[in-house]
């Protein structure tokens, strides 16, 4: 990376530094023009994912959008194939897609900012928040490292709830209050990656900000951030963004619709809609400290669980904390009603790629491109 590139790319994110006053709603810019200006080994690196990319998509193994930066500069960025199998719509750059678990690095910085603002701690006990919560001895940190041994809300609502009815996150609490299965585990005993974890999360920050989750990550994220093309879909309509795509089970390809799955009404463990580039703004604010402070990011990458025996990744708030041994590697993959994503950090050469796909095949090219950008 050279002293130049740098420069330009501090200079593109400075642009976009959060408001101090999180709460202020922020008026739509644009980013500034800036031409990227890439040194011949990056050029080599670039020329090398397109080959690769290009011979996933003509294999038909891969469908969607790959990004790839050093230091907040674009190196690589390519769309291929299409939004819609069945209308043919290319994709673009800046489509838009469902991240899936990828979501939940949002709802771990939502509980993280109302820490910052002085309205809860993740060390709250759950129940001084939500009352009739019907299990004891959990706090807000069990939810966020996936500690807390709650069972799947799925499985109770799918018994419990009529599925042409959208569920929201206070349908899922009243769900899970009504019939309550047994807990897996005592609280903190162990690590179990629950959706209900991070849906439970949302709640906690409608319930504590006043408003909906959608609308508080909107005014406290996405806006400061200068991320326009991101929304949280609330389960009651197609959502109002430019540049949606629509999901696709693999084998068909199979049109999935969001109002198809009443579960797609419960959010934080689901339900961003993003952009890579919208995305690249949320990873370059996460190496300052005007967005998330610096003890904020300590708790957030945290590696929360420690394995006694072999290596194996651990969990932060909404991160995955990889054993990566080239790199300090922090990374979230989502898989949801036929999307698939990827979004991976690799914090010493300050390098990100960027993946998804509207078709659900397994996403085998991340590790590819990794082997790319660090080769034996």
């Amino acid at each position: 990376m050279t002293f130049k590139n740098i420069i330009i790319a501090q200079f593109i994110w400075a642009f976009f530094s959060c408001n101090s006053d999180q709460t202020t709603r922020v008026p739509k810019v644009e980013a500034p023009s800036v031409p990227a200006v890439l040194s011949n080994q990056q050029k080599a690196l670039a020329q090398s994912l397109d080959s690769l990319v290009s011979r996933r998509n003509r294999q038909g193994i891969f469908n969607g959008v790959v990004l790839v930066a050093e230091y907040g500069l674009p190196i690589y960025c390519k769309a291929y194939g299409y939004s819609n199998f069945r209308t043919k719509e290319l994709l673009t750059e800046h489509s838009v897609f469902q991240l899936a678990s990828v979501s939940k690095m949002f709802t771990a910085s939502a509980i993280l900012l109302l820490q910052q603002q002085g309205y809860l701690s993740v060390n709250d006990s759950i129940k001084s928040i939500i009352p009739d919560f019907p299990y004891d001895g959990l706090i807000i940190r069990h939810l966020l490292t996936h500690r807390s041994g709650l069972p799947r809300y799925m499985v109770v609502s799918d018994e419990h709830w009529p599925r042409d009815s959208m569920l929201t996150n206070e349908d899922m609490h009243e769900v899970m209050v009504n019939h309550p299965p047994k807990k897996y585990f005592s609280p903190d005993f162990r690590f179990n990656y629950q959706n209900v974890n991070y849906a439970y999360l949302a709640l906690i920050v409608e319930r504590v900000s006043g408003m909906s989750f959608d609308n508080y990550v909107r005014d406290n994220i996405f806006e400061p951030l200068g991320m326009f093309d991101s929304r949280v879909y609330s389960g009651k309509k197609q959502p109002d963004i430019t540049g949606a795509v629509i999901g696709h089970i693999y084998r068909r390809p199979r049109v999935v619709l969001p109002t198809e799955n009443y579960i797609n009404g419960v959010t934080g463990d689901k339900g961003v809609y993003s952009s890579v580039y919208d995305l690249l703004k949320f990873d370059q604010a996460l190496y300052t400290d005007t967005f998330l402070t610096e003890d904020s990011k300590r708790l957030m990458f945290h590696p929360w669980t420690q394995w006694r025996r072999g290596k194996k990744d651990s969990y932060g708030f909404g991160f995955r904390i990889s054993t990566f041994e080239k790199d300090q590697l922090i990374y979230h993959h989502g898989w949801w009603n036929g999307f698939k994503t990827s979004f991976m950090r690799y914090t010493n050469s300050k390098r990100t790629v960027l993946v998804l796909t509207n078709r659900d095949r397994k996403l085998s090219i991340t590790k590819e491109i990794q082997q790319l950008l660090f080769p034996d």
